[in-house]
């Protein structure tokens, strides 16, 4: 077995380059070959990835958090290669749906001592054509702009950072009109939340789609009607415990494709990562079985 290992060094606010030392002495103790890259900006971690491809690595493990995996695993689609997970990032939501212990002891166990799965891929087509892979989630809601204002903080990271993000868009978001066509499936009106998901959290930890299975060959959508600020504090609650579907204006549709159509262009992220435009118009689609995960 060889293992390249991706290292986002600026994770969780860069603390996670003084995990560096213990990553390398769990690979040893469980005698493993490895080579540690380290990330550079973003984007680096798909460059990096392709280079241990080149290289010969049969798994490539990203160590940090949803976006080191996204940008990991962009590289990896379609590939012999296995993706492997070093959960220390702030925010860890992929390693719940395939099941790779948070812990770092648990988690490099796992990664020198797992099996090879495959999982589906999300596939995400904006305007001009362009499109990437998510593994996780997409949203381009009110959990876009959560995104983005996560990205702009300073000081709050993880699930604390999102919650809090959160509650200002409770409070400040303007619903969007919204078109949504998938198999067998039209809706129009007005929205506040319409994530895709292939796993059942997102943000940190809030209970998007609970049940969802990232290798059942579908996307969990989600639509949820807009709602005054007082009826939007419940629906904050219930999407932390996973209960948000018992209430009324809610729509979950398992889907292999589906088309949206927004009023305005909104910030859309892939995986916790925010797209570098908004978007208004996008096409999703699942690939199945398309990434091979060591879980």
């Amino acid at each position: 077995m060889c293992i390249a290992v991706v290292l986002n060094p600026a994770a969780d606010r860069g603390r996670a380059t003084e995990k560096e030392v213990a990553i390398a002495r769990g690979l040893k103790a469980h005698g493993v070959s490895f080579e540690i890259f380290r990330t550079e900006a973003p984007g680096h971690a798909t460059e990096l990835a392709r280079k241990a491809l080149e290289e010969g690595f049969s798994i490539v493990a990203a160590a940090g958090g949803d976006g080191t995996v996204n940008e990991v695993a962009q590289a990896l689609v379609n590939t012999e290669a296995a993706l492997g997970v070093i959960p220390i990032g702030s925010g860890n939501d992929f390693v719940k749906a395939v099941g790779i212990p948070k812990a770092l002891p648990q988690a490099l166990e796992v990664l020198c001592r797992g099996r090879v799965k495959e999982v589906d891929v999300g596939v995400v087509e904006t305007e001009g054509g362009a499109r990437r892979y998510f593994f996780n989630c997409f949203g381009a809601g009110i959990d876009g702009q959560i995104a983005l204002d996560y990205k702009r903080m300073r000081y709050l990271r993880g699930e604390l950072g999102y919650l809090w993000a959160a509650v200002l868009e409770v409070i400040r978001f303007r619903g969007v009109r919204a078109r949504v066509e998938a198999e067998g499936f039209s809706y129009e009106g007005k929205v506040a939340l319409l994530p895709l998901q292939n796993g059942p959290f997102a943000g940190g930890g809030f209970h998007v789609a609970p049940g969802a299975s990232p290798d059942d060959g579908l996307l969990d959508m989600v639509i949820v009607d807009d709602r005054s600020i007082p009826r939007r504090f419940p629906l904050l609650k219930r999407f932390r415990d996973g209960t948000y579907f018992r209430l009324p204006g809610i729509k979950r549709l398992h889907v292999k494709e589906a088309r949206v159509e927004l009023e305005r262009s909104l910030p859309a992220h892939l995986d916790g990562e925010v797209l570098p435009r908004p978007v208004a118009r996008l096409r999703a689609e699942v690939v199945p079985g398309a990434l091979k995960v060591v879980a």
